[in-house]
């Protein structure tokens, strides 16, 4: 295989190891948290558009830092997420700077991140902990290739994040 070929290019099956960083240098994601080195195919959407376009062109070995806008990720901060929510919606318990699972304005449950507390209600923060933050992709290309027949049936992996980790460690 010549060495345009081993670049990383749309179509091709990538393996990259990965870290996203916060803008202060604070590691919130990495290959390495999620297994190890994580497989796609480069243009099929599981990361975000600037990190797979951002690596077009880079071979084995390569590494690059890019900064991706919050509107590729998790979105911008919304204060309209910011709400009152009646302490007795709430069970558990309820602590200042913590994640609690509580109704949203539609009713819907969700984890939100306690802003204040009075008597009879709380402020809950029902953004996700990355909105509006550019968060920085530090990739390291390990293997490119065609995709095999093998590759399209095993598919490709999908990296999750834990919100409530994420969460209360931003509110610290």
């Amino acid at each position: 295989m010549d060495k345009e070929s081993c670049k990383v290019e749309k179509g091709k099956l990538v393996v990259i190891d990965y870290q996203v960083r916060l803008p202060s240098g604070k590691v919130v994601d990495s290959s390495e948290k999620g297994g190890g080195p994580v497989a796609f195919v480069c243009g099929s959407g599981d990361f975000p558009k600037p990190v797979e376009e951002g690596i077009v062109g880079l071979a084995p070995g390569e590494r690059r830092v890019i900064p991706v806008p919050p509107s590729f990720t998790y979105g911008d901060y919304d204060p309209k997420k910011v709400c009152l929510v009646a302490t007795e919606r709430i069970s558990g318990d309820v602590e200042m700077g913590k994640v609690v699972k509580a109704p949203d304005e539609f009713g819907i449950v969700k984890p939100a991140l306690v802003r204040a507390i009075w008597e009879g209600a709380l402020l809950l923060d029902f953004n996700h902990p990355m909105a509006g933050k550019v968060l920085h992709f530090e990739i390291v290309i390990r293997d490119v290739r065609d995709q095999s027949p093998q590759d399209e049936l095993n598919g490709h992996q999908d990296q999750t994040g834990n919100y409530e980790e994420l969460q209360q460690g931003e509110a610290q």
